[in-house]
C-alpha cells in the first residue's frame, strides 16, 4: 500500500522523542562499548574456519536468555546434529563437560534441570534430514511462534552455506541470489522483531606472517575485513552489524607453546584470546567500529573478559547478578 510521508508522522515523532537506542548488552563491560543486539535487526558473525565464530555466538544467546529471557531458533550444522546441539547447549548451561564418562561431567539431576531450562529458551530448526532453504529457515521460525504460542526473539542460522542455494532465477549468477536471500534476512528480521544472526565464512587469504615471543615467524589467519566475505562484496553491503571473529595462532615446540606477539600492543596474545571486531554499524546507535579481547575457559565451555585486572564472566560486572547462579534469568529481566 503507498503511503505519503505525512502518514508516517506517528513513527517519526516516536523516534524524535525516544532518539537513537541500543539494543540489549552483550554481557561484557568491555565488549558492551562497541556491540548491542536490537530487536529488528541482524548481525552476522565473519571468520574463518576455526576462529570461534559459533562459540562466540553461542556465548551471546546464552547471554541474552541468562539475563534478558530471550528465546531464540537455532540451525547449528556446524556443531552436528540435534543431540550434539543440545549436549553442547547443556554443557555451556552448566559450565561442565556433558558426557558423564568425563569425571567433571554434570549429574543426571543438573541434565535434566538444564533441559527444562533450554526448553523454555531454544527452539532447534532441525537440519538433520531437512535440506532448508533461507524462505524455509523463517517459515519454520513462524511457524514456531504459532504452534507453541510464544514470541522469539532471535534465529540463527550456522553457518550459512548450509542452506541449499537456488541459483537458476538469477541467471546462476551467486551474487543476484546473496542480494536477495541477505534482503530476505533483513526484512524477516524486521516484520517478526526478531534480531537475525547470522554466521558465515571468510574466503581463503594468504596468511599474515607474526612474530612469537622468541622471535620466530608464526602463520596466522588474515584478520577478517568486510572484503573478506566467501561470496563476495553484497555481504558487506547487505548486512547491519558485522562483527569479525579471529583468534591468533601460537607455535607448539614440542609440546610447550610459544604465544604470538600482538603487534599492535607489543604484548603476547593469550592462548585463548579471541579477538571480536566490529567492522560495520547499522542502525547508528546499537554499535560502533573497534575491537575487543574475550577469553575461551575451557572448562566451563564460556567466555570472560580481563577488567581492571580480573577475570569476569557475563554480567559479573553487574552488581547482585551472577550469572553462575543455574536459576539465572528464569526470570530476570594490526589493527585488532
Amino acid at each position: 500500500m503507498k503511503k505519503r510521508i505525512l502518514e508516517y508522522k506517528d513513527e517519526v515523532m516516536t523516534h524524535y522523542e525516544t532518539g537513537i537506542t541500543r539494543g540489549v548488552d552483550t554481557g561484557f563491560k568491555t565488549l558492551d562499548e562497541i556491540l548491542s543486539f536490537k530487536l529488528g535487526y541482524s548481525t552476522f558473525y565473519l571468520g574463518f574456519a576455526g576462529a570461534g565464530k559459533t562459540e562466540v555466538q553461542m556465548e551471546m544467546l546464552f547471554n541474552q536468555s541468562e539475563k534478558h529471557s530471550w528465546k531464540h531458533a537455532l540451525m547449528s550444522g556446524e556443531i552436528g546434529n540435534s543431540e550434539d546441539v543440545i549436549a553442547e547447549l547443556i554443557s555451556k548451561r552448566l559450565r561442565k563437560p556433558f558426557f558423564k564418562s568425563n569425571p567433571f561431567a554434570a549429574s543426571e539431576a543438573e541434565v535434566y534441570k538444564a533441559l527444562a531450562w533450554l526448553d523454555h529458551h531454544f527452539f532447534l530448526i532441525n537440519g538433520d534430514d531437512t535440506d532448508h532453504t533461507i524462505e524455509s529457515v523463517y517459515d519454520y521460525c513462524e511457524s514456531l511462534e504459532k504452534e507453541f504460542k510464544m514470541k522469539l526473539q532471535s534465529t540463527s542460522i550456522d553457518p550459512f552455506n548450509d542452506l541449499e542455494e537456488d541459483l537458476i532465477p538469477y541467471g546462476g549468477r551467486e551474487d543476484k541470489y546473496l542480494a536477495w536471500a541477505l534482503k530476505r534476512v533483513r526484512q524477516k528480521a524486521k516484520t517478526n522483531n526478531w534480531h537475525n544472526n547470522i554466521v558465515t565464512h571468510a574466503k581463503d587469504l594468504p596468511p599474515i606472517i607474526l612474530k612469537d615471543i622468541t622471535g620466530q615467524d608464526v602463520y596466522c589467519t588474515s584478520v577478517p575485513t568486510l572484503n573478506s566475505f566467501a561470496g563476495g562484496a553484497v555481504w558487506g553491503r547487505r548486512a547491519f552489524n558485522v562483527v569479525g571473529v579471529w583468534r591468533p595462532e601460537h607455535n607448539n615446540h614440542n609440546g610447550v607453546v610459544s604465544l604470538t606477539m600482538n603487534p599492535s600492543t607489543g604484548t603476547p596474545f593469550a592462548e585463548n584470546e579471541a579477538i571480536l571486531k566490529v567492522l560495520k554499524v547499522k542502525p547508528k546507535g546499537t554499535a560502533k567500529k573497534g575491537s575487543r579481547s574475550l577469553f575461551f575457559d575451557w572448562k566451563q565451555n564460556r567466555y570472560y573478559e580481563e577488567v581492571d585486572g580480573s577475570s569476569k564472566y557475563a554480567f559479573e560486572h553487574e552488581l547482585n547478578y551472577d550469572i553462575t547462579n543455574p536459576n539465572a534469568g528464569m526470570t530476570a529481566n594490526l589493527g585488532f
